[in-house]
């Protein structure tokens, strides 16, 4: 049997990343599997340097982790609160949050290896037609050279995120 311990979920706050996570907290609370929610900010880690040398006391940067940080959050617990409302509570999954800078698809490859993760559950917000309307072009990279399994899935993809 397939068995999961680390999913990591990139989150960008849309419909699709609220069914990433949707998914990734009941397959976790099925697996007893940690939940990586990683918000990846991108260019965040080029202006963070420069901002070291010309404005070493500004707060800009740690001001716009701290929001996304207490976002994650608020998006686990709001997913976490549905499910609950939709009588599959979820309780006991363990998640964790982090916002990073750089490239999203080179960031969620490197943590794929970092943190043996399992599988990646990713939003996608598709193209329309033909066999490339399943993924995104990022998705579609991200399938092709991750390491581990990935799950893509599309916001009208759980029962009660239907409303």
């Amino acid at each position: 049997m397939w068995r999961c311990s680390k999913i990591l979920v990139p989150v960008d706050f849309s419909d699709t990343a609220r069914a990433a996570i949707s998914a990734a907290l009941q397959i976790a609370a099925d697996h007893d599997a940690e939940v990586i929610l990683v918000h990846v900010e991108e260019g965040m880690d080029k202006e963070l340097r420069k901002r070291i040398y010309s404005a070493p006391n500004d707060t800009v940067i740690e001001d716009t982790m701290v929001y996304a940080e207490q976002a994650l959050k608020d998006a686990a617990n709001l997913e976490l609160q549905r499910a609950a409302e939709a009588g599959e509570p979820l309780p006991g999954v363990k998640i964790r949050t982090e916002v990073v800078g750089g490239d999203w698809l080179e960031v969620v490859l490197s943590w794929i290896e970092e943190y043996d993760v399992d599988l990646v559950i990713s939003g996608t917000h598709g193209r329309k037609g033909g066999v490339k309307g399943i993924f995104s072009s990022t998705s579609e990279k991200l399938v092709t050279r991750a390491t581990c399994s990935v799950m893509v899935v599309k916001p009208q993809g759980f029962p009660y995120l239907r409303d």
